[in-house]
C-alpha cells in the first residue's frame, strides 16, 4: 500500500489519527497567520503584546508552530487587537488540504476593519457588484442591523446559547432554517 492510500485509510478509519491530523495542521497554518498578520503591520511583538494585554514571550509562542494549544478566547482576543474578524468553521478534509496548499504567509494579508469599505460603506460595495453583476443584491445595512440590532453596544459580551447568536428571524421561527 502507498504511502498516501495508508494516510487516506488511516484517516477515514480513526477518529484519533484523523484530530492529530487536524492538530497538526492548524498548529502550523495558526501560529503563521498571526505571524503574518503582525509583520504586515509593521508591529514587533513587545508592541502587538502590550496592544493585546499580554507578554512578549507569550506573542511569541503562539507565532511558533505546535507551542501553544489556542483557545477561541486567545484567538478572538487576537483578531480584535488586530482590527480583523475570525472565523471558525468546520469544513470537508478536501476544503481544508486546498487551504492548507494555496496558503502563504508571504502574501496571506486581512484587511483591518478600518480599511474594510465593504463593512464601513456597505451600499457602495452594493453598488459596484450590482454594476458588475447586472443583478439586484441584498442590503448589506439591513443584514448587519437584523444580525447586530440598532445598537452594536447592546450586544453580549458572550451570548448564553446559540439561539442567543441568531439572527431575529432565525430565533422567531424556533432557530429551524
Amino acid at each position: 500500500m502507498s504511502e498516501r492510500s495508508t494516510l487516506i485509510s488511516r484517516l477515514l478509519n480513526e477518529r484519533d489519527y484523523r484530530a492529530n491530523y487536524i492538530r497538526a495542521k492548524l498548529d502550523v497554518l495558526v501560529p503563521s497567520q498571526l505571524r503574518a498578520l503582525r509583520l504586515k503591520r509593521d508591529l514587533t511583538q513587545p508592541i502587538l503584546a502590550e496592544q493585546a494585554g499580554m507578554k512578549q514571550p507569550r506573542i511569541s509562542a503562539m507565532e511558533t508552530p505546535g507551542r501553544t494549544n489556542f483557545n477561541l478566547e486567545t484567538l478572538v482576543r487576537m483578531a480584535a487587537t488586530l482590527n480583523v474578524g475570525l472565523m471558525v468553521k468546520f469544513v470537508t478534509f478536501s476544503q481544508m488540504l486546498k487551504w492548507e496548499n494555496n496558503y502563504s504567509q508571504d502574501v496571506f494579508d486581512v484587511t483591518p476593519i478600518e480599511k474594510d469599505s465593504d463593512f464601513t460603506n456597505p451600499n457602495q460595495a452594493e453598488q459596484m457588484i450590482a454594476v458588475r453583476t447586472g443583478m439586484q443584491t441584498p442590503n448589506v445595512s439591513a443584514v448587519i442591523e437584523r444580525g447586530f440590532g440598532n445598537d452594536v453596544a447592546e450586544m453580549p459580551s458572550r451570548p448564553r446559547s446559540a439561539m442567543a447568536m441568531a439572527p431575529p428571524q432565525m430565533v422567531a421561527a424556533g432557530g429551524q432554517r
